[in-house]
């Protein structure tokens, strides 16, 4: 009994534990910056996605939904200009959650607002798009402002940096788990998958083209360790990244494979998004060391810890 008392509090202390806000403060950042990148993105086909006049008028995103109530402020309106304003105050609560000014009040608003333009128009939506929102709601809940932000720098200077609660920390590594675990079940559901040529066909969908991939890539042995490398990578971002001794290794290869996936096909920011969140795994002192070792490396003699900033 007393051992599994002890196994739960260690349990218990890993996810609702207290430790450094850094982690948190750097995926602000990442998420704000990606944030405007994806409504800079809206912004650019305005015109086609989100007007009477375009591709997706309102009665036609009222029966996408099919019944199902969505979470939409601009529900009924068929003004176009009222839907450009909300369209660039999303871009203004990103910049602010990037920035971390008003980081509560400014990541709340962004997630509103996201959330509220993505269902205004969720026939052009992706994955990408979903994880983004999750992202958002994450640093919306999270201590994301505590350090790495103007908040700290007009509201909190000189003050010392505390340790906060981790579970937001923890939500979106448990989240990121969940993403790829489930990529792997349904993958392992295809033929392709489970023989080994997945991703030779993936690699020539003409629709995703984006740079040259040199043909010695699809030669057979490649494209069998490519899709079984696949499986094993992302069913390690499921398992093995908890282990922090298995983790040098997995993220990595998932960085490698992210990177791949980037460089040959068109999946707008998609591999951004889900990297993201890859800093969620790492604790703010690992965070800090690495800083350190940069500055080292260039040079530069770190005379301020970045979890102080």
């Amino acid at each position: 009994m007393t051992k599994l008392k002890s196994v739960w509090k260690s349990i218990d202390d890993g996810i609702f534990g207290y430790g450094s806000p850094l982690p948190m403060g750097v995926f602000r950042i990442i998420i704000g910056v990606l944030s405007l990148a994806d409504f800079a993105v809206l912004l650019v086909s305005f015109q086609d996605f989100f007007t009477e006049k375009g591709l997706y008028p309102v009665w036609m995103s009222e029966r996408f939904s099919e019944g199902i109530p969505h979470f939409n402020l601009l529900a009924g309106v068929t003004d176009s200009r009222v839907t450009l304003v909300f369209l660039i105050l999303g871009m203004v609560a990103a910049a602010m959650t990037a920035l971390g000014l008003f980081t509560r009040v400014s990541s709340i608003a962004l997630f509103v607002l996201m959330l509220t333009i993505h269902n205004r128009n969720a026939d052009i939506l992706m994955a990408g798009d979903w994880l983004l929102r999750m992202w958002v709601f994450a640093v919306a809940v999270g201590p994301s402002g505590a350090v790495l932000s103007l908040d700290r720098k007009f509201f909190g200077r000189g003050k010392p940096v505390e340790e906060v609660s981790l579970w937001p920390q923890k939500l979106v590594q448990f989240q990121l788990a969940v993403v790829y675990f489930m990529t792997v079940w349904l993958k392992w559901g295809g033929d392709l998958w489970r023989n080994g040529t997945a991703t030779y066909y993936a690699g020539h969908l003409k629709e995703f083209e984006k740079f040259p991939v040199p043909d010695f890539i699809y030669s057979p042995i490649l494209v069998t360790l490519a899709t079984y490398g696949t499986l094993v990578v992302e069913l390690g971002m499921a398992t093995l990244v908890f282990s922090k001794p298995m983790r040098k290794y997995i993220i990595p290869l998932a960085l490698l494979m992210h990177g791949y996936i980037e460089y040959s096909m068109n999946v707008p920011l998609f591999q951004w998004v889900i990297v993201s969140a890859f800093v969620c795994h790492y604790s703010g002192e690992e965070i800090a060391a690495w800083w350190a070792r940069l500055q080292t490396r260039f040079g530069r003699v770190p005379e301020e810890s970045v979890a102080s900033a």
